[in-house]
């Protein structure tokens, strides 16, 4: 066991003793989140476990070999009511774009505008950024070369680079290459590193999905928040339901969406999805599921074929005709809110259509919900922290500050656990003000004028500013010019840090931020900090009364 799990393991028995003997004085919803904080703190926790990897790669296989055999079983109008609702939703959105688009369900030329390559790793080429993908062939399954070629032709910038090098500016591979990210002690997940072709188109297709979904009054970029404020009424009222899926990603199968999507959408993310993956082990599997945790439109298409299906189900009932009332409902990707008189039913419509309700974390009953990373209990935030990581400095400032934030929700100090914090950290601890990231220092109104704080250290990489796809990059963001030269900012495989030296901005008194803290949550961890400081410098014992 190396250093960096000894601090966790030994921060957890200080932080769970402290927890225990907390729930002896307390009741109702505070000894409800201390109890749910005791049971999850580990979630998230970098501790290793051999076979992870081993073990998450032969899970996915399993359950492609289950997606492959499952057969979609819908009552008839289910299917034909949440098809109706996908066509009439597409066909309104594109007759929104061009007069032309009259009862067109997909804009070839709307999707092939929308491109833009990941932020990560893509199969068959090297680097992560943008600058450094783009000047490569993009790499690309067989059925997708044709709409790779359209976007190198519609590009002018594409069309200028292949031309003048006499290229088609693409080469085929046959599939993604699937890898593992920690996801928390137990469990490792897997994620599908497409081929940057399929990638960029795959994230167009999501991005047509994404505006389709904003179009009917689900903005997925603005939906946790909705999805949150929803599981906190169901707690209080009871009258809504939480729904959590197990792998949902990876259980949606080509059937079902052959079922649900119009034609040539289905035939599109046919041809940008990989047929097949390598596994670490150097394996190539066919893939059954229609796409994978890594391609660009899973998500987006994840919620609206369960939007769809929320409104076929309605319509069983007696629903509302092309209409979801989203001030009762909610969907994202496999976080789904529903009233608590259809949970059954629903249930086993998701079931149906093929994905596994996980029951251990759905909740129709009962003073408790949870959605999108929120649990509330009687309306009450009972949210957990999730301490990560303790190897440096950066990372116990995080956890210092979400222990703090905790802390003062529920109206108590673990006092133990955060001296215990403090200890760990190499050298002197930075007081930083409230508006800065949780990794810079621990966050605190009453900072002082002048302070130290961690910043990640930047490196520049040069890029050719001869290249054809300079002013592209530049107008895009992607480089900046400096001394005559152009360089980006390569995603870095780890970060790291330097310490800077700052201050308060001329006529700030102190480092509130009232957009992050209500001005007594504020004064309430100010007067945690300055103990913590006390105590530090021998003026307080450890068993201070807070």
């Amino acid at each position: 066991m190396g250093k960096q799990e000894d601090r966790l393991i030994g921060f957890f028995g200080v932080l769970s003793k402290e927890l225990y003997d907390a729930t002896q004085k307390s009741e109702g919803w505070k000894a409800f989140a201390i109890e749910r904080q005791l049971a999850r703190m580990r979630k998230r926790a970098r501790l290793s476990q051999a076979g992870l990897r081993d073990k998450a790669c032969s899970d996915f296989a399993a359950i492609n070999i289950v997606v492959g055999n499952h057969v979609v079983e819908l009552p008839d109008p289910v299917i034909r009511n949440a098809r109706h609702y996908i066509t009439v939703v597409l066909e309104r959105f594109n007759a929104g774009i061009s007069e032309l688009n009259i009862q067109e369900t997909l804009d070839l030329g709307y999707m092939l505008d929308l491109w833009r390559f990941g932020p990560g790793a893509s199969n068959g080429v090297s680097g992560t950024h943008t600058a450094q993908k783009i000047v490569q062939p993009m790499s690309c399954t067989t059925l997708c070369v044709p709409l790779v070629l359209s976007l190198r032709r519609r590009n002018p910038y594409f069309f200028l680079h292949d031309n003048l090098r006499k290229q088609d500016g693409y080469k085929v591979v046959e599939g993604s290459r699937l890898t593992t990210v920690p996801k928390n002690e137990e469990t490792e997940r897997t994620i599908a590193i497409e081929p940057s072709g399929n990638m960029a188109l795959q994230l167009a297709a999501g991005q047509y999905l994404s505006d389709v979904l904003r179009s009917i009054g689900l903005d997925i970029t603005k939906q946790q928040p909705k999805n949150k404020a929803l599981a906190c009424s169901g707690s209080k009222t009871g009258r809504l339901a939480t729904i959590d899926l197990k792998s949902a990603s990876d259980c949606i199968t080509p059937d079902l969406v052959q079922l649900l999507m119009p034609t040539k959408w289905f035939e599109l993310l046919v041809a940008l999805r990989s047929p097949v993956t390598k596994l670490p082990s150097g394996e190539t599997i066919t893939l059954n599921m229609i796409s994978t945790m890594g391609n660009g439109y899973t998500f987006p298409l994840m919620t609206l074929l369960i939007a769809s299906l929320i409104y076929g189900f309605r319509c069983t009932r007696g629903g509302p005709n092309l209409f979801i009332d989203w001030t009762h409902t909610a969907v994202f990707g496999d976080d789904i809110i529903v009233a608590a008189n259809e949970y059954d039913g629903f249930c086993k419509v998701l079931q149906g259509a093929g994905f596994i309700v996980n029951s251990d974390k759905s909740y129709s009953y009962g003073p408790f919900r949870e959605s999108c990373g929120g649990d509330y209990f009687m309306g009450w935030d009972v949210t957990p922290f999730y301490a990560k990581d303790l190897s440096h400095n950066t990372s116990i400032y995080i956890v210092i500050n979400q222990l703090l934030e905790w802390s003062d929700k529920v109206g108590m100090t673990l006092w133990q656990s955060l001296v215990y914090l403090i200890k760990l950290i190499d050298g002197e601890p930075y007081f930083v003000p409230e508006w800065e990231s949780p990794d810079s220092g621990i966050l605190t109104a009453g900072c002082s004028r002048r302070y130290k704080l961690y910043r990640p250290r930047q490196v520049f990489s040069k890029f050719d500013k001869n290249s054809e796809y300079a002013m592209m990059l530049a107008i895009g963001g992607y480089i900046v010019e400096r001394n005559a030269s152009l360089f980006f900012l390569p995603r870095p495989f780890k970060t790291k840090y330097e310490v800077r030296k700052s201050r308060l901005p001329r006529g700030f008194l102190t480092g509130w931020d009232p957009s992050k803290r209500s001005h007594a949550s504020s004064a309430n961890i100010d007067t945690t900090c300055s103990l913590l400081v006390s105590a530090l410098k021998g003026e307080a014992s450890e068993n201070a009364v807070i």
